[in-house]
């Protein structure tokens, strides 16, 4: 997502090699479409999602979970309402 009001600049000549440009607001998913078929491949195995998680937080760890992505030190951080590990 960009801000409201961003300014895009281009070259008009890379329009000539019919390039176009074309915006995307959430991937363009069809959400009552794509989410109910990204549940059924993740429950299948076939969509590995536990793999893009790099560490799993409390909610009242959220700042140490912040401060991580920030360093660099994780990718994503998933917060567990459970209150589990």
């Amino acid at each position: 997502m960009i801000p409201i009001g961003t300014q895009l600049e281009l070259h008009a000549v890379e329009l000539l090699s019919e390039r176009r440009i074309q915006g995307s607001s959430m991937g363009s998913t069809c959400f009552r479409i794509d989410m109910p078929t990204y549940a059924n491949l993740y429950l299948q195995g076939r969509l590995k999602l536990d793999e893009l998680v790099s560490r799993w937080i409390r909610l009242d760890e959220i700042n140490d979970g912040f401060e991580a992505l920030r360093s660099g030190s994780v990718a994503r951080s998933v917060i567990r309402m459970d209150g589990g590990n």
